[in-house]
């Protein structure tokens, strides 16, 4: 907060002394929509040939200074055609533009600079602001669920802000993490959570956040998603998994606009497994002889420790400025309920970003980007690896709904309930004799500096950084009934920093040569990662009126644990080079190299080599073409390339100890051979623009193989009981095919009705592998302990299921199951699709989107813990087709195919409907009114909560894919906004 103080006066000195020009000899107009009319905001307007360039103002109107006579002015705006205009001696040019349905010439960002849509040789996808999603949205990734081809998306958890699972063309490794790079206005962050993780014995781990919670998606622009390794390669050692390029919104010339956005709304539980409810399971007590856990009242357990959620955003902006400097100041305020009682997200935002002109000819650029929030979260007690005594939801499920939850004297139910033995942990109790606190601190500042050396050749000077912090305390009362907590309390506090830096040079020449055009870039950048962490449990309080965290002092010494870790060095230092060219607008090639140094590989392979080659035919610039009818654009591209991932420890090829009490112990042994895991991709792809670019999309082809796996192993005796890291001989191999289309049905002055749609076939296979199975996907719940339900097997997609085949009930209402383990299914889906379609009519707006995941099964853990026919003998709740039915109460609780189930949904992400007032008086421009309704339905088989889902069952750091276990609700929500601008 210190340094937030320090930059403000300075952020607001900038913003209200944007430097001035004296305007001499200046030529000044209005840009308007060719179909529409309406007045364009923010396009850019420049001399041709120099460098000199402004924006349209709020009401599209610009001023430009001309240096000479004849010279001549380009209109450029993202999503129309540019165009370009002599201005012979005018004082006065008035333009309409032309919409490019096509968006060819769009542009995209790719590493380390930017390009057109229609001089692409890789696998790039663009979503912009107005294809975003809409509704309550915690970070950018949810912006874009179902937006790309070959980009799935999960949210792990209901909870405001909880984790996500984001796979760009499928899984590529096993140990070292499947997140993609992300890179927020050049500067590539850790992906690290800074909010501490909370282990309790008494509830296991409690569930991650989404590191890019601090993120307000309010101030994104845009984000392009690069998929294949002739995008990615530039940025060699981190992108493997693909790389998510976000670029916030930028300053526009002209006076200083306000513009503020509020929003309000209600979230509801969106759907729960089916049990009994009190009428129900009396009926069910009575057939089966157990009317001893009748407690003679009438409860919902689930509806107790739920609610109504609010959610209030408020979002708000100033920008300006002129030829010779913009910037833009924003501020966001988010305040979001949880469904479940007493849990939700509140986060305040601050985004300050500026670009200015120096020097004769505006030779010097001074680019600077500060982002800065803090986030308090307070958690439910759910938590990913808990037994069903320690789970709000489980226990909530259980409750037997004839016992009331509270008795006459309003105390909870919990120790015990003379006539009803066998009761759950209390979920009311639970809910309000525990805290989870949270507060997440994020700032990441960048600047960047541009010198124009000659025409055509600018050196740049990057400079990103980041510091996040992360504060956490988890108090459970020693009045709860619970194991390990009754008459004693638990306490965990933690706090974990990261800090990061990256140094960025680079050297950019563009050049025409007759029928050639040449852009070449070289670089050189530095990347330095610290993090630490510190954790204090405490147990045996001799007080509960006050939270744990607060007297930490109060325990006997022997009951309180401490502990602490740091990573050790973790630098990355890279050269690399890319090179564009393009021979007649036909022919386009790009190669790039980069050579990455890193500290976390063995002595003997310090430095990796990821190099691409990409090249494209536009065919539409042929003659043979250029006579099809209808054919606006057609591109044949071809690319390989090779990238490596290093997301997995530092210090991992070194000797590392731990430090335990007044001991020292070594738990990893060195490897200097530990090499780079690297992943060769081919691609092939055909963009097209058909009748008049009203459709347009393309069709591709991938073949991602990943080579020499990191994985940690145990070490071979005689060694110390320790750990060590090496290269798996095996191959990760995902292939498939893209399709992205986007129409235009309607396009006139009163009507315009676009569709866009995309889908993605995908195989995933691991082969090569000779050792023995790899286990992970831990199954919790009574009777379970110790259970995997996946393993990495050669010749078979990644965790696949392998566990005994159900073979339906016996006479006596006990399960059949086969005598041996076999593979049963494979979590990871092989279609992926997402539908979007918008309608404007005049001043009223309508969209809507769908996502959809098919061909994959999901491990029903909830319903394997807690929905069983033993429950119903302990005087616990189940479902109606099991308390109803014939099911033995002696029946076994088994790991099995009976909780598999089929995965596929088709989902209604979000409908939004606006209505656009117009201005008011003199002084309120654009106010619009919205109304959002976001999760409406999904189809699907599934029967937990959600077929969205992915709880984190992975073992010894071996991921799991596909699991549900108890999981936060997603929810419903509906929420009305407006906007207005002054």
């Amino acid at each position: 907060m210190h340094i937030i103080r320090f930059f403000m006066p300075l952020v607001f000195l900038a913003c209200f002394c944007t430097p001035s020009r004296a305007q001499n000899g200046t030529v000044t107009g209005k840009v308007t929509d060719s179909e529409t009319g309406t007045s364009l905001v923010g396009v850019s307007v420049s001399v041709i040939g120099t460098n000199h360039q402004t924006y349209t103002d709020g009401n599209g109107q610009f001023t430009m200074k001309l240096e000479e006579s004849g010279q001549a002015l380009r209109f450029s705006y993202v999503g129309y055609e540019a165009l370009d205009v002599d201005v012979q001696q005018r004082s006065q040019v008035d333009v309409a533009l032309v919409k490019d349905v096509g968006q060819l010439d769009a542009v995209v960002v790719v590493g380390y600079g930017t390009s057109r849509v229609r001089d692409l040789t890789g696998s790039v996808a663009r979503v912009g602001e107005d294809d975003f999603n809409r509704g309550v949205m915690t970070s950018p990734d949810q912006l874009i669920q179902g937006k790309a081809a070959g980009v799935d998306i999960v949210n792990n958890s209901g909870s405001p802000g909880g984790g996500v699972t984001f796979r760009i063309r499928g899984n590529s490794s096993v140990r070292s993490g499947n997140q993609p790079l992300f890179v927020i206005d050049g500067v590539p962050i850790d992906g690290r959570s800074t909010k501490p993780g909370a282990f309790t014995a008494s509830l296991g781990d409690a569930e991650a956040s989404n590191p890019l919670n601090f993120i307000n998606p309010n101030d994104i622009a845009s984000i392009d998603v690069l998929k294949d390794a002739s995008a990615t390669a530039i940025y060699g050692s981190r992108g493997a998994n693909g790389v998510v390029i976000i670029t916030t919104k930028k300053g526009k010339s002209g006076a200083p606009s306000l513009i503020v956005d509020a929003q309000t709304g209600v979230s509801s539980i969106f759907r729960v497994p089916e049990m009994m409810d009190a009428s129900s399971f009396r009926n069910a007590l009575a057939n089966r002889q157990l009317s001893q856990y009748d407690g003679g009242a009438n409860v919902d357990a689930m509806k107790s420790v739920t609610r109504v959620a609010k959610t209030n955003i408020v979002n708000m902006s100033v920008g300006g400025g002129n030829e010779k400097g913009n910037y833009r100041l924003s501020a966001g305020y988010h305040d979001q309920e949880g469904i479940i009682q007493n849990s939700g997200l509140r986060k305040y935002t601050g985004n300050y970003t500026s670009s200015y002109k120096f020097l004769p000819e505006d030779r010097l650029t001074l680019d600077v980007n500060l982002m800065a929030s803090n986030t308090a979260e307070s958690g439910a007690p759910i938590a990913e690896t808990s037994n069903v005594y320690g789970s709000l939801v489980s226990n909530a499920l259980e409750w037997n709904p004839t016992v009331p939850l509270q008795n006459a004297e309003g105390n909870y139910v919990q120790r015990q309930y003379e006539s009803v033995p066998g009761l759950p942990t209390n979920p009311l109790a639970l809910i309000n004799y525990y805290s989870d606190k949270a507060n997440v601190t994020n700032i990441l500042g960048s600047m960047g500096v541009t010198f124009r050396i000659m025409d055509g050749l600018n050196y740049k000077f990057g400079l990103g950084i980041n510091h996040a912090k992360g504060d956490r305390a988890v108090d459970i009362s020693g009045d709860l009934f619970l194991n390990l907590v009754t008459d004693l309390g638990q306490t965990v506090v933690s706090n974990s920093q990261l800090d990061s830096r990256t140094l960025t040079h680079t050297l950019n020449y563009e050049k025409e040569f007759n029928r050639v055009r040449l852009n070449a870039l070289v670089g050189y950048e530095f990347q330095d990662y610290k993090n630490r962490y510190t954790n204090i449990e405490a147990t045996g309080f001799s007080s509960f009126e006050i939270k744990g965290s607060n007297i930490l002092q109060n325990p006997s010494r022997d009951n309180i644990r401490v502990s602490s870790f740091k990573d050790p060095t973790n630098q990355l230092q890279s050269y690399f080079g890319r090179l564009n060219m393009a021979f007649s607008n036909k022919y386009l090639l790009t190669a790039t190299m980069r050579a990455d140094g890193s500290t976390k590989f063995g002595a003997n392979n310090k430095y990796g080599y990821f190099p691409s080659l990409a090249a494209a035919w536009v065919l539409s610039e042929e003659s043979l073409f250029k006579a099809a009818k209808g054919l606006n654009h057609l591109k044949l591209r071809l690319g390989w390339g090779r990238t490596g991932n290093q997301e997995f420890p530092a210090g991992a090829s070194q000797e590392r100890y731990s430090f335990g009490l007044q001991q020292i112990s070594l738990n990893n042994v060195a490897n200097p051979d530990l090499r780079w895991e690297t992943t060769e991709t081919y691609n092939i792809g055909l963009d097209f623009a058909l009748f008049e670019s009203r459709l347009n999309g393309s069709i591709e082809y991938f073949d991602k193989r990943t080579h020499d796996l990191l994985f940690q192993l145990p070490a071979l005796q005689p060694a110390p009981a320790a750990q060590f890291w090496t290269n798996l001989p095996a191959t990760i191999r995902n292939s498939g095919a893209e399709l992205t289309l986007n129409y235009t049905a309607i396009r006139n002055e009163n009507v315009v009705w676009d569709i866009g749609a995309n889908a993605t076939v995908l195989q995933n296979r691991f082969s090569g592998y000779a050792g023995a199975p790899i286990l992970t996907g831990q199954i919790h719940g009574s009777g379970l302990p110790g259970n995997y339900s996946q393993q990495l097997l050669n010749n078979q997609p990644l965790f696949v299921f392998y566990m005994p085949r159900f073979e339906g009930l016996d006479d006596n209402g006990l399960s059949r199951h086969s005598e041996t383990s076999e593979i049963v299914g494979d979590p990871n889906p092989n279609f992926l699709m997402g539908l979007s379609t918008s309608v404007d009519y005049k001043k009223l707006s309508f969209s809507a989107s769908f996502n959809g995941v098919f061909g994959h099964q999901l491990y029903n853990n909830t319903a394997n813990a807690i929905v069983t026919a033993a429950n119903l003998g302990l005087g616990r709740n189940t479902s109606p087709t099991i308390g109803l039915g014939n099911e033995s109460v002696a029946n076994g609780n088994v790991m099995s195919t009976r909780f598999l189930e089929s995965g596929n949904y088709l989902r209604l992400q979000n409908v939004s409907v606006s209505y656009n007032l117009g201005s008011y008086r003199d002084w309120v421009e654009n106010v619009r009114l919205s109304l959002t309704g976001q999760n409406l339905f999904v189809m699907t088989k599934y029967t937990g909560f959600d077929p969205e889902v992915n709880t984190n069952k992975g073992v010894n750091g071996v991921p799991s894919l596909g699991i549900e276990y108890i999981p936060y609700p997603t929810a419903r929500t509906f929420m009305l906004g407006l906007t207005a601008s002054f």
